[in-house]
């Protein structure tokens, strides 16, 4: 077996399992970049229930340099459950040498999660919960098995060759279409498809509150998660250096150069980070987003009311997009300032530097 995502080398055992949200577990992510990033494989196929622009757009980096050096990249999706996107079709026509989707009205929901990235020698295939999104590829609590087959050996073929028929088998069906513009547009018009857009996400209110505005029955998880692959640089030499085993303190005092900073850190990042992570989670922000995150926060009434201070003042971290009336509405989108994403990348950074310090 080959070492994953540093995980170390075990002698005859090719099986590897996959778990997210994890950091000290192996994620998708990681698994598809090594695999993309070897030498000896030539051919990608992803076969899922569905790809988001969310998921295609942290990968495209891997797949446009997989492609970039003889590569061929394939994928086959569908649009059952209304879990497809107008962006994630679209970028699948984009991102891949061939796209296609798969519809079967007469039988049950597309459903499968594979992957299979294999050369003339060798061939990885995972198998798992993954779709090809964001909370696929790291985010979501998923659980998955990697195969990693040496196809010299008979017994590992004989499995390659199984995964490979049925891909075939899905492909060649009358059920599957290469997937072209014509027919995202198409599926778009036809009443009997329910395709969303990643732009207009569904409020977590409900998810996070109560309509009587009580807190979570549920508490914060104690373990480090993964990492966004595709969020911004900024603070990644930082936790480089704090996870070569730099001093504590002194990572701490580059995060927060002065005491000003630090001390917004403090009050502000949380609340900063969490809006951050709901925004590169799902493309936008309503106000009923932000409001029921900072009521998970502060608790209900006033306590969250008061937090509409962050929204004002030369250091606000969020701004609002009001009404032309200038009266607010729970679907008025609400972003992170540019100072609001410093300071919740700060955070983040110094978590994560405290976290490997325990």
């Amino acid at each position: 077996m080959r070492p994953i995502a540093g995980k170390g080398r075990l002698e005859g055992v090719h099986v590897k399992m996959v778990f997210q949200p994890f950091r000290d577990d192996v994620s998708l992510y990681q698994v598809l970049e090594l695999a993309l990033a070897d030498e000896r494989l030539s051919d990608f196929t992803a076969v899922v229930a569905w790809a988001k622009e969310s998921g295609l757009g942290r990968v495209r980096p891997l797949l446009e340099a997989f492609r970039a050096k003889g590569g061929t990249a394939r994928i086959l999706l569908g649009v059952d459950e209304g879990g497809a996107s107008i962006e994630g079709l679209r970028a699948a026509i984009s991102d891949f040498d061939e796209a296609s989707v798969l519809n079967d009205a007469s039988s049950g929901t597309f459903h499968p999660k594979l992957y299979v990235i294999s050369g003339e020698v060798a061939s990885v295939v995972i198998i798992g919960s993954s779709n090809l999104t964001r909370g696929g590829l790291f985010a979501n609590y998923e659980v998955g098995v990697c195969l990693d087959l040496d196809l010299t050996q008979a017994a590992d073929a004989e499995v390659h060759e199984g995964v490979t028929q049925f891909i075939g088998r899905l492909q060649s069906d009358g059920t599957s279409r290469a997937l072209t513009k014509d027919l995202v547009q198409q599926l778009l018009d036809d009443a009997r498809y329910h395709i969303g857009s990643e732009k207009s996400s569904a409020s977590t209110a409900d998810a996070l509150c109560s309509p009587g505005g009580t807190p979570s029955l549920f508490g914060v998880s104690h373990y480090a998660k993964n990492r966004d692959p595709g969020s911004s640089p900024v603070s990644t030499p930082r936790l480089a250096a704090g996870i070569q085993g730099a001093n504590q303190t002194e990572n701490r005092g580059e995060l927060c150069a002065d005491a000003r900073t630090a001390e917004r850190v403090e009050k502000l990042g949380e609340v900063a980070h969490r809006h951050k992570e709901f925004i590169d989670a799902h493309i936008s922000m309503t106000r009923a987003d932000s409001l029921a995150i900072r009521r998970q926060m502060y608790g209900p009434g006033q306590g969250a009311q008061r937090t509409v201070t962050l929204f004002t003042g030369r250091g606000a971290i969020l701004w609002m997009d009001h009404q032309p009336d200038g009266k607010t509405r729970n679907e008025d989108l609400v972003g992170l300032t540019a100072e609001g994403t410093r300071i919740a990348e700060l955070w983040q950074a110094r978590q994560a530097t405290a976290d490997t310090s325990t």
